[in-house]
C-alpha cells in the first residue's frame, strides 16, 4: 500500500525544527515556504541539504524526484562563510 503523504523534519540553527506531511508531488521550494513561515525566519543565505550533506539546489524539483525518504530531515542552515585565503592560516 502506497503512503499518500511523506513526514519530512526541517533543521535550522538552534535545533529549532519544523515538521509537516507533504505530498510527493509538491516541490522543494512549498518546503522551504512552509518552514521560512512557521520558523519566522529568512531565506538569506540559507541552504538546504539532505541529512548527508547533499545539497538540495533546485526547489523546482519534485520530493519523489530527489529521492526524499518519510521520517527524513533536511537541514536549512546558513551557508558558512568560507575562509579569506589571501590572509592564510594559523
Amino acid at each position: 500500500m502506497k503512503k499518500d503523504k511523506l513526514q519530512i523534519r526541517v533543521l535550522i540553527e538552534n535545533d529549532r525544527v519544523y515538521t509537516e506531511d507533504y505530498n510527493p508531488n509538491q516541490k522543494l521550494q512549498v518546503i522551504v515556504n512552509k518552514t521560512l513561515e512557521h520558523l519566522n525566519i529568512t531565506a538569506d543565505e540559507r541552504e538546504l541539504k539532505r541529512e548527508d550533506g547533499t545539497p538540495l539546489t533546485d526547489l523546482t524539483l519534485r520530493i519523489d524526484e530527489t529521492t526524499i525518504r518519510d521520517g527524513e530531515t533536511l537541514r536549512y542552515f546558513k551557508k558558512a562563510s568560507k575562509p579569506d585565503r589571501d590572509k592564510g592560516f594559523a
